[in-house]
């Protein structure tokens, strides 16, 4: 089952703590920020759980989609 992650308005780390709470328990997250710095940092760490990432840019609020590979 897909989780949803809402981390927008959260500096780093915050969002990688949030992600790393849900990473374990599902096949598919999909977090939402807010800085771009957070979805180069959240995109690493999910990259080296096992995870692909699709990342949507609508006008500065990100939607990575993770996927287990």
């Amino acid at each position: 089952m897909k989780k949803v992650v809402d981390a927008c308005g959260l500096a780093c780390p915050e969002p990688v703590l949030m992600l790393k709470g849900v990473i374990d328990s599902t096949d598919e997250i999909e977090l939402l920020v807010d800085a771009q710095v957070c979805v180069e940092m959240c995109s690493r760490f999910a990259v080296s759980k096992g995870f692909s990432v699709a990342v949507h840019d609508n006008n500065g609020l990100y939607t990575l989609t993770l996927t287990k590979t």
